[in-house]
Parts: C-alpha cells; sequence; structure tokens
C-alpha cells in the first residue's frame, strides 16, 4: 500500500503538462493583429500620399482662360395629344355577352389639329367615331395584341379619312390608355 502512494505522489510530483494549444492560439491572435495593422499603415500611407494628392491637384490652366463645358441642349417636343373619355361597350359576340372597356388617347401631328379636336363638338364627334368602330368590331377581331394593334391602325385611318381635321394634320398614333375586355 506504500508504494501505491508512493507511485501516486509521483505522479503528483511531475511537471506540470504542457499548454502547446492555448499558447499557439494566443501567439497565433497576436500575428494576426500585426499583419493587419501593417496592412492598415500601408493602406493609410498609399491613400494620403499617393491617390489622394493625385484626386486633389488640379490641371494647370492657361492663364486667365477658364474652360467651361458646354452641355448638349435637346428640345423635347411635347405630344400633341387628345384624350376621349371612357367608353363601355357590348362588342358582339355568339357566344354570349361581351364588355370592352377602353380608354383611347390619340396623338396629332400640328398644333391646329390639336386645336381642332379640343373643340367639345369636335372631341364628341371623335369619340362617336371610335366607339362606333370598337363597338361594331367582334369580340374575337379584339382578343389578341395583334388583333389590337390592327385596330389601332384603322381608328388611325378612320380619323384621317372623316372631316373632322379638314386637312389640318393627321392623326400619328393611337393609344389605349385601358383596354379591358371580358
Amino acid at each position: 500500500m506504500a508504494e501505491e502512494e508512493e507511485a501516486e505522489r509521483g505522479e503528483e510530483g511531475e511537471a506540470p503538462p504542457k499548454e502547446g494549444p492555448s499558447s499557439r492560439l494566443s501567439q497565433f491572435i497576436v500575428l494576426i493583429f500585426v499583419i493587419l495593422l501593417g496592412q492598415g499603415v500601408v493602406a493609410f500611407y498609399l491613400i494620403t500620399q499617393v491617390y489622394y494628392p493625385g484626386l486633389i491637384e488640379e490641371p494647370p490652366e492657361e492663364e486667365g482662360q477658364v474652360k467651361e463645358r458646354e452641355r448638349p441642349i435637346f428640345e423635347i417636343e411635347q405630344p400633341r395629344l387628345v384624350d376621349l373619355d371612357e367608353m363601355v361597350m357590348n362588342p358582339p359576340d355568339d357566344s354570349g355577352i361581351r364588355f370592352l372597356m377602353a380608354k383611347v388617347t390619340v396623338e396629332v401631328d400640328t398644333d391646329e389639329a390639336l386645336a381642332v379636336l379640343e373643340d367639345p363638338l369636335a372631341e364628341t364627334q371623335l369619340h362617336d367615331l371610335v366607339f362606333g368602330l370598337l363597338a361594331s368590331t367582334s369580340f374575337r377581331r379584339l382578343d389578341e395584341a395583334e388583333d389590337r394593334q390592327r385596330i389601332k391602325v384603322r381608328i388611325k385611318d378612320e380619323i384621317n379619312g372623316s372631316p373632322l381635321l379638314k386637312d389640318l394634320g393627321e392623326v400619328t398614333t393611337v393609344y389605349f390608355k385601358r383596354f379591358v375586355l371580358q
């Protein structure tokens, strides 16, 4: 029994275990800190001494002359648009009752044509012309996007062929602000 106690005491009396992993970790952290600090110093030097002064310096100017950059000026022509009131109608269809709700805008090429179409009487006649054209078109001819493009061309041709504009100009484009078909 005495021998066992001595063996236990001998084991307890040995040198403390090595602290390898924890000391390595602290060395690694210090090394990373030193590297980051060095990179920060180098970055500060490069920005303040090399990069930034190049941005601050102005190019040499000729004596007494200041160059101004000229910007091109583009004139944007205001479109000449006539908005028609919203129209609700029943296009003919064999399979049932269908509804079409449309809001049409017409663009003209001259100010004179715009003035004519903004007259209340002419605007009402234009509305009636477009309404009659849309109401007489069958549902199948209004359903697809290509069909709507054909309808726009047809509306444009009908307005240009009517006596509303009296050779003062012509309709260039027809827009559907709203076109709901059910």
